[in-house]
């Protein structure tokens, strides 16, 4: 009997969104026997190799995503500080997660979930990596070993890949899950998500 696909989930550790979804996803995951595979992407060069704008350039668009990522962040009960400046590149968390989850892959998400709450829940700049130095997980790493997966050509090899393989996937934007075929974008998707594997759970 064929193993059931996996939940492979594009976030960029720069986005609120994709903080909201982590854990949920995980969790639904985890009841449904399903690997949650984690591809950090840089939603901008996705953005870039597509020809699309940036949203948030849109002073409307900007005011609702400031009003809906506080709400949105009540909603999941999740600790959260609008992050200032507001968007930031997050090469540098991707770079250091795709180079330290090459041989620890099982500790992708506790890695993803650190480099999250250190960004949004207590306002430290992830474009540093003396903050990303300091994640719990990294404990055990020297300084010239973490210096190695955030700058050395692993973790930005891997994360090139990653790009590449979102644009491929045709991602829009992030979270961005794919599902036996299927595509999900967005927080706001979890329950189609949900539905979708209790579905095939169900064998319908």
């Amino acid at each position: 009997m064929a193993m059931p696909g996996a939940l492979r989930l594009y976030l960029d550790f720069a986005s609120p969104y994709s903080y909201f979804a982590l854990r949920p996803l995980a969790r639904l995951a985890e009841e449904h026997d399903r690997a949650l595979e984690l591809r950090p992407i840089l939603l901008w060069a996705v953005f870039k190799q597509q020809g699309v704008v940036n949203p948030l350039e849109t002073p409307a668009r900007r005011r609702y995503f400031l009003e809906d990522v506080t709400r949105s962040a009540e909603f999941f009960g999740l600790p959260f500080r609008v992050p200032e400046p507001l968007q930031i590149s997050a090469h540098l968390a991707g770079r250091l997660f795709h180079a330290w989850t090459a041989t620890r892959q099982q500790d992708g998400l506790r890695l993803a979930s650190e480099i999250f709450e250190a960004f949004f829940a207590k306002g430290e700049d992830i474009a540093d990596p003396a903050v990303l130095a300091n994640l719990p997980c990294l404990a055990g790493e020297t300084p010239d070993a973490i210096r190695v997966m955030i700058d050395g050509p692993e973790g930005r090899q891997r994360l090139g890949k990653a790009v590449d393989e979102a644009c491929a996937a045709g991602v829009t934007g992030v979270p961005f899950v794919t599902l036996d075929g299927e595509s999900f974008f967005g927080a706001d998707r979890l329950p189609q998500i949900a539905w979708r594997l209790q579905h095939r759970r169900g064998g319908t």
